[in-house]
């Protein structure tokens, strides 16, 4: 009986680092630990001090290494222990994890092109509105507000809502007058 449970908590063990392996390797981009960390606790895949610890072996055995900006990526032999031990990931997993990494990778890009910020210039409130597609500015909207409360909700709302302020934004311009 005892031998099972330390097989199955070794199979586990192994589970979650492939597991590890297999973010770290498809996500679209290199991810900074930080991100990954929220990563794997928002999608709770398992607590912090064991996504911590398996980090840490993944690290000191050459599986995971980080570039000068302190991103994660798989060692060669990193992506040869995954792709050897792929078939031992439950189909399960690899289809929650591929939409949890589609969710937060969209969230992620939203993050970094949506920017508001509620501004003060000589005694006028502002709510400045961005949203940014790679380099081209899609939306750059300065809207004066009666005070510094008014452009902080506007802003507050716009970071809540973007895809959907935009779309409503677009929606009204392009209606043709009723006559």
């Amino acid at each position: 009986m005892e031998g099972d449970l330390m097989k199955k908590s070794s199979f586990e063990l192994a589970l979650n680092k492939l597991l590890i392996l297999y973010i770290i390797d498809n996500f679209n981009h290199r991810l900074k630990e930080n991100d990954l960390s929220y990563f794997v606790l928002d999608i709770e895949l398992f607590n912090y001090f064991y996504f911590k610890q398996y980090l840490k072996e993944l690290e000191s055995t050459g599986l995971v290494l980080f570039d000068n900006e302190k991103k994660y990526y798989l060692s060669d032999d990193g992506v040869k222990t995954l792709n050897i031990f792929y078939e031992q990931i439950p189909e399960e997993n690899i289809k929650f994890l591929d939409e949890k990494m589609e969710d937060y990778h969209h969230k992620l890009l939203l993050k970094n092109s949506v920017s508001a910020e509620a501004i003060e210039r000589d005694g006028s409130h502002y709510a400045h509105l961005k949203i940014r597609d790679d380099e081209i500015e899609v939306l750059n909207l300065k809207i004066e507000t009666s005070d510094a409360t008014m452009a902080k909700k506007i802003s507050a709302n716009f970071k809540k809502n973007p895809e959907e302020i935009y779309s409503e934004i677009l929606k009204i311009l392009t209606e043709e007058e009723n006559k």
